[in-house]
């Protein structure tokens, strides 16, 4: 699959995720689809319990952030690098560039690039789409990720895998990352 059609298709996922599940969680009224409310739906999936998650990381650094743009809407680009556990690997490290655009003083659309590897060197690199809300004095973070293809071995429970995410920052809690059964 090109890189365009992988973009295309993590776009599709993430408004489609976002609309149907993801939007509850940001916002203060919930959102109902017939008689079911997205909270429902979200208990159901089962998909974001912590303790099925693929990747945690409790520890990030901010490395830098940049204004790009004031205008129409204020764009930023951040660096992070984490240090996190994998399923398959325990010890990573996820270095990532986010550039984000403040919709207003609460909301951010954010779209992120980045590289996972291990000690020995095994690497994969990953793009996402993610949606942040102002929660008092954090930013919570939901995100679909797209895996690319990868020969190493440590990293082969990603090759070509879509997740979803939770991240906030400061990270006051872990960060979690879920993967969708392929």
């Amino acid at each position: 699959m090109k890189l365009m059609d992988k973009r295309l298709t993590l776009e599709v996922v993430a408004l489609t995720t976002f609309i149907a599940i993801g939007t509850a969680a940001l916002v203060s009224n919930p959102m109902t689809f017939g008689a079911a409310s997205a909270e429902l739906v979200f208990k159901k999936q089962n998909s974001l319990d912590s303790s099925d998650e693929t990747y945690n990381s409790n520890t990030s650094q901010s490395l830098s952030s940049k204004n790009i743009s004031l205008t129409p809407y204020r764009m930023t680009e951040e660096h992070y690098f984490e240090y996190g556990i994998l399923k398959t690997v325990r010890n990573i490290t996820n270095n990532q560039t986010f550039f984000n655009t403040y919709l207003s003083d609460d909301l951010i659309v954010g779209r992120g690039n980045g590289t996972m590897e291990t000690s020995d060197g095994q690497k994969i690199t990953w793009i996402s789409s993610d949606l942040g809300k102002l929660r008092g004095n954090q930013w919570v973070y939901y995100g679909v990720m797209l895996f690319n293809n990868t020969s190493s071995e440590s990293f082969s429970l990603l090759n070509n895998s879509i997740a979803l995410s939770k991240s906030s920052y400061p990270l006051m809690e872990p960060e979690y990352i879920w993967l969708l059964e392929k």
